[in-house]
């Protein structure tokens, strides 16, 4: 009888942790998209920077997603906050914020 009670609280523990993970999800395509927007956008707005990786997070229900442009310029890493919506007529609509820095002495992002 403990067995089964051990194992029924690891099922169920083990449940609670995937749950949050679960709610949520990455759309390859969609970064892949995104970062081919972008890429083209600051081609002419900021011709030194690199978007080096776009990772994206959708929520189960929902048409707005949360990603992370990565990216490089003159040897200083950052980020972009951008949120970005496919629609239905499969059209890309995307609004990045204001970039975020790292910081090499502290390894923590700043505005740039």
């Amino acid at each position: 009888m403990a067995a089964v009670r051990r194992l029924v609280l690891v099922v169920a523990a083990a449940c609670a942790v995937a749950g949050p993970a679960a709610a949520a999800y990455t759309d390859p395509y969609l970064e892949k998209t995104l970062k081919a927007a972008m890429v083209k956008k600051f081609k002419t707005a900021a011709p030194k920077l690199k978007i080096t990786k776009v990772k994206c997070v959708l929520p189960k229900n929902g048409v707005t997603a949360h990603c992370k442009a990565t990216f490089t310029t003159s040897g200083i890493d950052g980020y972009y906050p951008v949120t970005a919506t496919i629609h239905d007529n499969g059209q890309l609509t995307w609004t990045a914020r204001s970039p975020r820095c790292l910081n090499p002495k502290t390894k923590k992002y700043a505005g740039c």
